[in-house]
């Protein structure tokens, strides 16, 4: 269950934050479900990005979230100017197999791969 908690709270999280990738604020719609033990989550949330590297980067999470500690690292990457390591983390991410939903803040579900194919987009559009 806290896998799940943490899975969602992470989509979530990244949902919004491909959402409004070019503005620097990131809220969540609705982060009631969200609880103390979700990692990085308030760190995310407020723009610490540099505790959000820590946390992300030191976290020891189940193998299927994994991917959702990847595109969030990816976020904070875009957010802080590192646009190569982000782009390869959505790559890497594209080129993987597993393809979970995530849910997003609207309640529906997208797959992480069309997470990763959006946020791409819009790294690309801001550099044009």
């Amino acid at each position: 269950m806290r896998y799940v908690k943490f899975g969602t709270a992470t989509a979530a999280f990244v949902i919004a934050a491909t959402a409004s990738l070019l503005d620097t604020r990131v809220a969540l719609a609705d982060a009631s479900f969200l609880t103390d033990d979700d990692y990085a989550t308030n760190e995310l949330n407020t723009g610490d990005w540099s505790k959000a590297e820590a946390a992300l980067m030191n976290a020891g999470v189940a193998a299927e979230d994994e991917v959702f500690t990847k595109i969030n690292l990816a976020f904070v990457y875009s957010s802080t100017g590192r646009k190569e390591r982000a782009v390869a983390i959505y790559n890497e991410i594209l080129a993987s197999k597993e393809n979970p939903y995530a849910l997003t803040v609207s309640g529906q579900p997208k797959r992480v791969k069309t997470i990763a194919k959006l946020a791409l987009a819009r790294l690309d559009e801001g550099t044009q």
